[in-house]
């Protein structure tokens, strides 16, 4: 795309008048010291040289870079030779806030980076002001003026990192400023990406492979540059390419620009209709429960009216800025989950989200929506649309070299704000330039959302759309519309991924969910089914339990939750969905497995077996919503001796307590007052330090025996540090139980150990017969 097509689509501003202060902007890149170079391609550039500096004044310089340093005996402070990567400009000016006269004036003069700075400046100071006022005491007076001085303006460099000959360019104009009132002052910065059209001779001399973009998604050069994005992902090896065969069960024809028609298609009925036709899928935030209740959806009632018209205004606004981007897109059909299911029907909610895996795998394309935090939000209508400043470059070195670097600010200057010096570059540049897809993404409602968890993973081709910008991920293509790299988002299954690596894979899917939320908490398992489906499927040999799978339950039972805090409020179960407490979809938010992440170096053995088991699940899904689940084992058990008024449960020391992904946090002792087990209880993970004695259920635990493991790793490592009263490596491992009520009923609160001291380890259990034992 050419980006002097979209400059109409921008506020853009010109520097052709620039006061005094602002001339150096227009860099002289013969004074900076720069030296022509030339790349392996031809290509000509400028390289600013070196300089003999300290590690420690490095930009990204911190206490990660120190840690790395120490192990090699080094402090930070020896001085080495560099790449140059700060162009100092000598900009120095002061001026009185909040009314700044020095740059209104030369703004009014026509200096188009003091308009723009004054903008900035004041926004940044208002957040700045409004938090020192908010702190005040009764009786204080509030903050209104301060003075300020700009101390340096500088370009900052970056240097490339995944070339063999690592180059520097142009990256950001960064403004250094003091702000100082009557009781402090405080040292600031904001910066500017630098941007440049992708045939102008300033993107090549200066390396800069930023591109500027519209403001306005719909806007020609938006589409082109989507289109261009989605095109060279076609290039992408075989998991990404849809099976052209298949299409949802119903579909949104979105109809065209032209013809505005919208109407819900029946697949199998229509099948000329859809047949070689492209589908995009939709992955976005219903939202608070009043607001997914409002929105417009398909029911048994009016399916019938959506199959003869769907009346647009009536579309929530997501939904509707999805069409418009399909119809721009040329893509003729939509899946919304709100209009493509029929919702209360129970049985087509089952069917549907049992094909859930195919739907977003054979998807053309993945909207998904990272602006706002539901259906009503939109995505098309920018929040922040900043002034773009174009500065006009006349090389020294090379007088064929001319062009124009375009300057805007990504954030809004409240977030843009950073504490900083301009003597100390490390307190201020990160070390690596602004990743506008980590921004839009961190601050997602969308990434906080359980149905797109498996929405995205199963996406091949994706475009996110965030507050900044649109981004593109498919296969080895991560690329932001602007032009920025980002870390991939996963795909799943991998493509090296071997059936024996499923169920290991299920645990760090399940981690990253758990704290998940949903609009309604039956669907914890539906908006996962998907994975557990593909699963299945590739590795027929795995029964699916609630969550959970058979031939792994040794380990797929060593779970705790995060988020609890007392016993009865942990045994609380929805009311409309009813988990089996052994599963984690009981108690999802936030969920740790014992041994988890230590893939296959810790061996781990069964000491039980799965007699029997019941799951009541939807008939037409059986990986969907749980209405109750028993496993019955055959299993070892000992109740805890507090019941018959022997033994005590204290507090482990902290020399004793042992990392196993999940902190026991107290100690079974016998009545002689020797070791046991150590004991993690649920409903207490998030660390509530109570004192054992105040905790009246402890009388009523009993322990089963799961597993068999070892501290000892494949490789022999034995971790000694805390070890001073271990004898054996070996491990047993177990679920704390409570009594159900009914005979050999038990639930599941909580998890134990035991290593081999004291009464500890394996001949603890020796004598001790097998029963049968409830799960519920």
């Amino acid at each position: 795309m050419n980006s002097e097509e979209g400059i109409e689509h921008h506020q853009l501003v010109t520097l052709d008048r620039p006061c005094q202060h602002c001339k150096v902007l227009e860099l002289d890149d013969a004074e900076q010291g720069g030296i022509i170079k030339q790349r392996k391609d031809g290509g000509r550039y400028v390289d600013f040289g070196v300089v003999q500096e300290a590690h420690s004044q490095r930009p990204g310089y911190g206490v990660a870079t120190r840690a790395v340093m120490a192990g090699f005996g080094q402090t930070g402070d020896e001085v080495q030779t560099f790449p140059k990567l700060e162009l100092k400009l000598g900009y120095k000016r002061n001026d009185i806030l909040p009314d700044l006269p020095g740059l209104t004036s030369t703004g009014a003069d026509g200096c188009g980076f003091c308009e723009i700075l004054k903008g900035d400046v004041t926004s940044a100071w208002g957040k700045i002001r409004d938090g020192i006022n908010d702190r005040l005491n009764d009786g204080e007076e509030e903050l209104h003026q301060a003075k300020l001085e700009i101390t340096e303006v500088s370009y900052q460099c970056y240097e490339t990192s995944h070339d063999e000959d690592k180059l520097i360019y142009l990256d950001s104009l960064y403004v250094f400023f003091t702000l100082a009132w009557k009781d402090g002052q405080r040292d600031c910065s904001l910066h500017y990406n630098i941007h440049a059209d992708a045939t102008d001779p300033c993107a090549s001399w200066f390396q800069i492979w930023r591109r500027t973009l519209p403001d306005n998604y719909l806007s020609p050069p938006s589409i082109r540059r989507m289109n261009e994005l989605i095109n060279k992902s076609l290039s992408q090896d075989s998991t990404t390419i849809r099976n052209e065969q298949y299409y949802p069960t119903r579909l949104l024809d979105v109809g065209s620009c032209t013809d505005a028609t919208l109407r819900l298609v029946v697949s199998k009925a229509n099948p000329e209709l859809v047949e070689g036709e492209r589908y995009a899928a939709l992955s976005y935030c219903w939202g608070p429960l009043e607001e997914a209740e409002k929105q417009l959806k398909t029911t048994s009632k009016t399916i019938k009216e959506h199959i003869s018209q769907v009346d647009f205004a009536r579309l929530p606004q997501t939904v509707a800025d999805a069409v418009h981007i399909c119809r721009n897109l040329n893509i003729r059909y939509l899946w919304v989950d709100a209009l493509c299911i029929i919702q209360g029907d129970d049985g087509d909610f089952a069917e549907e989200s049992f094909k859930m895996s195919e739907i977003y795998a054979n998807s053309f394309l993945t909207l998904c929506i990272l602006q706002g935090n539901s259906c009503t939000s939109g995505f098309l209508k920018r929040v922040h649309t900043p002034k773009m400043l174009q500065v006009n470059f006349h090389s020294n070195l090379d007088s064929s070299v001319s062009g124009k670097l375009y300057l805007r600010m990504l954030q809004t200057p409240e977030e843009n704000l950073q504490d900083s010096t301009s003597t100390f570059m490390s307190g201020v540049v990160s070390g690596n330039p602004d990743e506008p897809m980590k921004l839009d993404l961190d601050r997602a409602s969308w990434n906080e959302r359980g149905w797109t968890f498996q929405e995205a993973w199963l996406s091949p081709r994706k475009v996110f759309f965030g507050p900044l910008m649109f981004h593109l991920s498919c296969g080895n293509i991560h690329e932001s519309a602007n032009g920025s790299g980002f870390d991939g988002v996963d795909f799943f299954p991998r493509p090296n991924m071997t059936p024996g690596d499923l169920p290991k894979e299920w645990y760090g899917l399940v981690t990253n969910y758990g704290n998940r939320k949903l609009s309604y908490e039956k669907d914890r398992l539906p908006a996962i089914s998907a994975f557990s489906r593909i699963i299945s499927e590739k590795k027929p040999d795995q029964q699916y339990l609630a969550g959970l799978w058979k031939s792994d339950l040794h380990r797929g039972l060593l779970w705790t939750p995060y988020s609890w805090s007392d016993l009865q409020t942990y045994l609380e179960r929805p009311k409309e969905f009813v988990p089996p407490t052994w599963s984690w979809a009981h108690r999802p938010n936030g969920l740790a497995w014992v041994r988890h992440g230590s893939g296959d170096l810790y061996p781990i053995s069964p000491e039980f077996e799965l007699s029997n088991y019941y799951i009541d699940t939807e008939p037409r899904n059986p990986y969907g919503r749980v209405l109750g689940g028993v496993l019955e084992l055959d299993a070892k058990t000992y109740q805890f001796p507090l019941c018959r008024g022997g033994g005590s449960v204290v507090e482990t020391p902290s020399d004793e307590r042992r990392w196993l992904n999940v902190i026991f946090h107290y100690t079974l002792l016998s009545e002689e007052g020797e070791y046991i087990a150590s004991l993690h209880l649920d409903w207490l993970t998030l660390g509530a330090k109570k004192n054992p004695d105040d905790l009246k259920e402890l009388d009523q635990l009993w322990m089963v025996l799961i597993s068999r493991s070892s501290l000892n790793n494949i490789y022999g490592h034995f971790y000694q540090s805390k070890d001073k009263y271990v004898t054996d490596p070996e491990i047993m491992l177990g679920l704390l139980l409570l009594p159900a009520g009914k005979e050999d009923e038990f639930f599941k609160v909580g998890l134990w150990y035991s290593e081999t001291r004291g009464l500890g380890g394996s001949k603890f259990w020796d004598d001790i017969p097998r029963r049968p034992v409830k799960l519920v």
